[in-house]
């Protein structure tokens, strides 16, 4: 028999965010990081195999979709049609989850050990490779602690039913009384607003003063060239056209400061029209299409600007 029951009892909105992180966000931070490491094989020299960790990383991340379309798609499928195989996939997945499970943890603790190894004031890591990694671990820590930590506090208010009355939880179960929809609402103004207000601040005023790097030079090796002050101008008005390398940091805080501005409109969206029970089936289909769309983009911009604030560390920026 199939251990993988209908999961229609789960609403919509709690669907969409787990097929979001397992279908989209997680194989598209897979691929950013297999692409680091595969990019910087030989610019961490203290540790030679933090590249190596990201390939590998990137590569079992991708392992997470596939495992769920085959266990989580087509194993109940396949139930009715063919128990026979339903049921050797139910025993394949008996062994493969732990095993895969064990295997993430320990990777994980490898890179933790890599990334503590490395000495920054030596500088024999490049900056990205280091920087992604300890933003990758960092994150991978936080995924796999407060499960964790959730799951032993649900276990202690069963075994100990005493701990639901002590103030710990009374004031846990405050604040869930107290996390209503203008709450949320709120923090998420407050935390966004002055932050992209800041963000397309700077990105409006670095477009305003930073020049082309090639404006910035001395026009003293000009006057060496041997050719003619007009083809001259000419290669200068071309090269001021093509490199525009020096406005990637502006134009891209400025993106970044209206994705952030559109994150209260985003949330109302999300808690209004997708988990509400009672809004057409059109209405919903076009807001979970903008919700995975701004999540998507915020994701693609994250990635983008960590590649262009890393990649510039060795340029001519503007107000370095």
């Amino acid at each position: 028999m199939c251990i993988f029951t209908n999961d229609k009892d789960i609403p919509s909105y709690v669907r969409l965010s787990t097929r979001t992180l397992q279908y989209l966000v997680i194989p598209l931070l897979s691929i950013a990081i297999i692409i680091v490491g595969a990019r910087h094989l030989d610019d961490c020299p203290a540790e030679p195999h933090l590249p190596i960790w990201h390939i590998v990383a990137g590569c079992s991340g991708i392992m997470v979709p596939i495992l769920y379309l085959l266990f989580d798609k087509l194993n109940p499928a396949l139930a009715s049609r063919c128990p026979l195989l339903s049921e050797l996939m139910d025993n394949a997945i008996v062994f493969i989850i732990p095993v895969y499970i064990l295997f993430e943890v320990s990777w994980l603790i490898t890179g933790t050990v890599w990334i503590a190894s490395i000495d920054r004031e030596a500088q024999v890591c490049h900056d990205s490779i280091y920087m992604f990694s300890l933003v990758v671990i960092i994150n991978f820590w936080i995924h796999l602690l407060t499960p964790i930590v959730f799951m032993i506090s649900v276990c202690c208010s069963r075994i100990f039913p005493f701990l639901g009355y002590c103030t710990y939880w009374k004031v846990i179960k405050n604040i869930v009384d107290l996390w209503t929809f203008k709450i949320r609402f709120l923090i998420s103004v407050v935390v966004s607003l002055p932050l992209s207000c800041a963000m397309i601040g700077i990105g409006v005023d670095g477009i305003t003063t930073c020049k082309p790097p090639h404006s910035q030079k001395a026009n003293g090796s000009l006057i060496a060239d041997s050719e003619s002050s007009s083809e001259r101008q000419i290669n200068d008005d071309d090269e001021g056209l093509l490199d525009l390398g020096y406005l990637n940091l502006p134009v891209w805080l400025i993106c970044s400061g209206v994705l952030l501005l559109l994150l209260p409109c985003l949330y109302t969206v999300y808690d209004k029209l997708i988990k509400s029970e009672t809004v057409n089936i059109g209405c919903r289909l076009v807001s979970k299409g903008l919700v995975i769309g701004y999540l998507l983009l915020a994701l693609v911009c994250a990635l983008v600007g960590f590649l262009w604030i890393f990649g510039t560390e060795n340029k001519d920026t503007c107000n370095k």
